[in-house]
């Protein structure tokens, strides 16, 4: 397959990451608003999908589905609920698919693994389950980049330090290993941020480059270093509707 062809079909693969309160779940609903992008589905691990309420104009709700992932009766249930329901995603109709957020989803996968090894999930995980965990983690994240869907996972955000420098830099809250290896999944890896503007409210705005504390990368030329959060994906509709084929009559 020629690249134009992988460009013009690629669906996009987002990892976003920020502390609470910085827009996370409020970006990606907005991809309700877009035909190309709808129906939408949230597996809401963080019980916040209610803030989509203030943010999405109520014509839109009913292109949003969403299910809360919370262990109610035993351990690893809401992992085992995710994993089924991912497979019925593709023939229900759903164009893009959103975990939020993947740092509470690997809480579910950690009880998981507890429950399997006949543990309770008050019990301190021992080396081999977070090895466990891991791999549950990353081949969920795998399996999903290979759906016909949009895919994207949001993250809490970690402060972590080069050993080498000493370089404080922030990255995404996975455990262990995860943190590096998680993120090569994904075409596109935005940070996201509040603009402070004396005089002015707030404005949630997204990172799409790296900087000295940020990692982030994109994959769409049209995407400046700094977005607005209402710019970007009327932006990379843009861009993709220009990379189309021309249509030979």
């Amino acid at each position: 397959m020629k690249l134009n062809e992988i460009l013009t079909n690629e669906y996009i693969r987002g990892l976003i990451y920020a502390p609470s309160g910085n827009g996370k779940t409020s970006l990606l609903g907005l991809l309700a608003l877009h035909p190309e992008f709808r129906p939408v589905y949230i597996f809401d691990w963080d019980l916040r999908i209610g803030a989509l309420r203030a943010r999405l104009p109520k014509e839109v709700w009913e292109f949003v589905s969403s299910d809360p992932y919370r262990d109610n009766q035993i351990g690893g249930e809401a992992f085992t609920l995710m994993q089924a329901k991912m497979e019925r995603l593709t023939q229900e109709g759903f164009k893009s698919v959103i975990i939020d957020s993947y740092t509470f989803a690997m809480r579910g996968m950690m009880n998981r693994v507890l429950a399997l090894d006949g543990k309770p999930v008050t019990n301190t995980p021992q080396l081999q389950n977070y090895m466990a965990q891991m791999s549950l983690a990353e081949d969920t994240v795998a399996r999903a980049c290979g759906k016909p869907f949009n895919f994207f996972i949001t993250c809490h955000e970690d402060t972590s330090k080069d050993e080498i420098t000493g370089r404080l830099f922030k990255a995404v809250d996975l455990t262990g290993k995860m943190a590096n290896r998680i993120p090569g999944y994904f075409n596109e890896m935005w940070h996201c941020e509040v603009s402070q503007q004396t005089g002015k409210e707030p404005q949630f705005v997204i990172r799409t480059r790296s900087d000295q504390t940020f990692a982030a990368r994109t994959s769409y030329r049209s995407l400046l270093s700094i977005e607005q959060q209402a710019d970007i994906l009327p932006k990379i509709i843009k861009e993709r509707a220009i990379n189309q084929p021309a249509v030979v009559a």
